[in-house]
């Protein structure tokens, strides 16, 4: 119990007992079963799945776009099962940087517009939010490619336009949907590459994938398998 405890005071996430289902005409589908989950301040977590198995549901929960039937989510210190639709879009903006796998680009903005977003939605003038994120800009080499526009770039430069807007807010985690699913493996490759660079400078990451080699380059993996979270070690033989 003290365990717990005090794993539940360190995780920057800490989901509890947390259950969701959606009604389907006369039937109910459980997708979410009891899932309880920590992931601690600079840890890099993947949750491994097929498709239908729940991951999808989870990762809307902890990014806060979906709302559980039952259970605890603690995210940075905030209750989120006790916060108002307007603290949500708060906490979406300014804790969490979502890198999804289909890039999610405004395709008539410019790789500088697209990635600053997040801080002009803060209330950021253009410029003050350009010199806030040279550093991200540069760090993820796309200096040169500001002024260009999504359909300008290949889907690696613009994966890596994404997790710079994602990165540009400071957000106290970064949330991957299948952030290499789009991309051919050797942009796949570098992709995470980047990601553990960004986990090496602390930044805590939580990865939705499917595929089992992109899971073993976080630092851990949880499974979910019909709903249900397992710990690798503990994996059930039907999930493969």
């Amino acid at each position: 119990m003290e365990t717990v405890e005090r794993e539940e005071r360190d995780g920057i996430i800490t989901l509890r007992d947390v259950n969701k289902s959606y009604k389907m005409g006369e039937n109910v589908l459980h997708v979410l079963k009891d899932i309880s989950l920590t992931v601690k301040k600079g840890e890099y977590l993947a949750v491994l799945g097929p498709s239908g198995s729940g991951k999808s549901t989870l990762m809307n929960i902890i990014g806060c776009m979906d709302v559980m039937d039952s259970g605890a989510y603690c995210l940075d210190g905030v209750e989120i099962e006790k916060a108002k639709e307007k603290e949500l879009t708060g906490i979406r903006n300014q804790k969490i940087g979502f890198i999804f796998q289909k890039y999610h680009l405004i395709p008539t903005y410019n790789v500088l517009q697209n990635i600053v977003m997040p801080l002009l939605m803060r209330g950021m003038t253009l410029k003050e939010a350009r010199e806030a994120s040279m550093d991200t800009i540069t760090m993820l080499g796309l200096a040169e490619r500001m002024e260009h526009k999504p359909n300008e770039l290949s889907g690696g430069q613009q994966q890596r336009v994404a997790i710079a807007r994602a990165l540009v807010g400071q957000p106290a985690i970064l949330l991957a949907d299948e952030p290499t699913g789009a991309l051919d493996q050797e942009s796949g490759k570098e992709v995470l590459k980047l990601f553990q660079r960004l986990n090496d400078m602390g930044n805590t990451i939580v990865m939705i994938t499917h595929d089992l080699g992109v899971a073993r380059h976080a630092g851990r993996v949880v499974r979910i398998v019909d709903g249900e979270l397992y710990e690798n070690e503990s994996l059930p033989d039907a999930a493969g």
